[in-house]
């Protein structure tokens, strides 16, 4: 007796969505990565930012027009890179979803950055009759910091930081208790003798900054003598204060210049090793 038994089929189990396009991510991703890219883009950078600056003099009038068109096509040049960068999020935050590896990329310090550089592009493309519609080229002044990612100097600055970021504010948090106590006394001590330079207790913040990081702009300074000894107490302090994060900031270059310094000599060491038992 014949059986027609039917096999039972196994269930389609479709791939998630990253691993099916997990080659094209990798792709957009090393292409983002690539050094004539990043060159391209970093032209783009430059440029807007020497046209902001070229364009606040007056000799640059008759330049105007082409100025604006080339932070217009920059704007084109960065919308097609963030959309790139969006699609190739999970490529960069592997560790979570498809959907929230992009989400973290938006509000991630670089997401928007170049969110706000095509600003001007998209406002422009709806605006055009706007009469402040100018105004958004305020906008490219932000383009600056698109220049950390692309700058090694910046991202070891980053690095440094972060490193060393607790103490750092340990340090200014001390600072900042400081300021608020000496600017809180400094306004009781001197708003009788002269109340138009001690308003409000902001004024003597004011006063505090300016005395503590010992600029001393000379538009508040106390007359009377309590204040004086203290004004000269808060300047001895703020010297000594604020060359504590600067040492701890220098310690922290040169710890990592000594490390990079070593992993140099170590690869040499290595290659050379590598190619004596090649020999």
């Amino acid at each position: 007796m014949l059986l027609n038994e039917n096999p039972i089929k196994p269930k389609f189990n479709p791939l998630p969505r990253f691993i099916r396009h997990e080659k094209l991510y990798r792709t957009i991703h090393r292409q983002l990565m690539s050094r004539c890219f990043q060159s391209f883009v970093l032209f783009f950078i430059v440029g807007c930012i020497c046209a902001v600056i070229f364009s606040s003099f007056s000799y640059s009038k008759p330049y105007r027009t082409e100025l604006f068109k080339f932070n217009y096509v920059a704007s084109f040049v960065f919308t097609i890179e963030y959309i790139l960068r969006i699609i190739a999020a999970p490529v960069q935050y592997p560790q979570k979803g498809e959907w929230m590896s992009r989400l973290t990329y938006l509000f991630s310090f670089y997401g928007i950055i170049d969110c706000v550089a095509i600003l001007p592009f998209v406002v422009i493309y709806f605006y055009q009759e706007s009469p402040h519609v100018h105004l958004i080229v305020l906008a490219y002044i932000l383009i600056i910091f698109k220049l950390i990612r692309y700058s090694r100097s910046f991202q070891m600055i980053g690095s440094v930081l972060k490193v060393v970021r607790s103490e750092l504010v340990t340090a200014y948090t001390a600072c900042g208790i400081m300021l608020c106590f000496s600017g809180i006394l400094m306004y009781y001590i001197e708003c009788n003798a002269q109340p138009k330079a001690f308003a409000n207790i902001g004024d003597g913040f004011w006063w505090a900054i300016v005395a503590f990081t010992t600029v001393g702009y000379g538009d508040i300074y106390p007359i009377t003598p309590l204040g004086r000894i203290l004004s000269s107490v808060i300047s001895l302090i703020g010297i000594a204060m604020i060359a504590i994060p600067t040492g701890i900031i220098s310690s922290a270059f040169m710890n990592m210049i000594l490390e990079k310094k070593q992993k140099e000599e170590m690869a040499l060491k290595e290659k050379k090793k590598e190619e004596e038992n090649a020999q």
